[in-house]
């Protein structure tokens, strides 16, 4: 049962989040969800098949009663003819109401789960477990630069002040590329990053790169210039 779990989870998920989570915690997404693709088909098209035969029943009742009230049974010809005529009507209200899309989409994602698997081998993710975990990710996203905003603040030029050996950077904004393994050109001398810590200046937290001057003899791997 612990196995088969994780293929069962990794099976709703999307890519790159389902191969993720299967190096992590294994398990066979590609067969289940070939098994729910299988059962999406089934129980979806049975769920599609009932609320349309529910639908034109409800539809044609309410449209008989209308015409029986309103057509003279005398002219039976065109009482017969607008209620044959209100059929593509009432296939059309069915179809323009969203659950109706929403029913259908539940054999179409289990055909699509199918042929994914009968094709690749590979499974395919749950749609609305895909927007969940997009949403998810947006919102994420926005709170952590929400977050920043408040703990760093707005834009705004970094600082460089003098250290022992070398000098250091206050920024407002992470750099992601410095590291101890690169080169940094500044003012036409080239320092290495020793560590980087955070620190606050004034009403802002910032983040600190110490540097050192890295005498001439050492080599230059990588370089990046620092535009001041």
């Amino acid at each position: 049962m612990s196995d088969l779990l994780p293929g069962l989870f990794a099976a709703l998920l999307p890519d790159p989040e389902r191969g993720d989570f299967t190096r992590r915690h294994g398990g066979d997404p590609a067969g289940w969800s070939a098994l729910i693709g299988l059962a999406e088909l089934f129980a979806g098209g049975a769920a599609v098949f009932s609320n349309g035969i529910s639908h034109f029943q409800r539809l044609t009742a309410e449209h008989a009663a209308y015409l029986m009230e309103k057509i003279d049974p005398k002219d039976f010809e065109a009482g017969w003819a607008a209620y044959v005529g209100s059929g593509p009507l009432t296939v059309l209200h069915w179809l323009v109401q969203p659950w109706t899309w929403v029913l259908i989409s539940i054999p179409v994602v289990g055909i699509v789960r199918l042929v994914t698997y009968a094709v690749n081998q590979d499974a395919s993710g749950e749609p609305i477990v895909w927007a969940g975990v997009r949403l998810s990710q947006f919102l994420g996203r926005r709170l952590g630069k929400s977050r920043d905003l408040l703990r760093y603040g707005p834009q705004r030029p970094d600082r460089i002040v003098p250290s022992p050996g070398g000098l250091t950077i206050l920024s407002c904004r992470p750099k992601p590329d410095w590291n101890p393994l690169v080169t940094i050109e500044i003012r036409e001398k080239f320092y290495r990053v020793l560590r980087t810590d955070e620190r606050q200046d004034g009403q802002w937290w910032v983040y600190a790169y110490v540097m050192r001057e890295m005498p001439e003899s050492e080599m230059i791997r990588y370089l990046i210039r620092y535009e001041t």
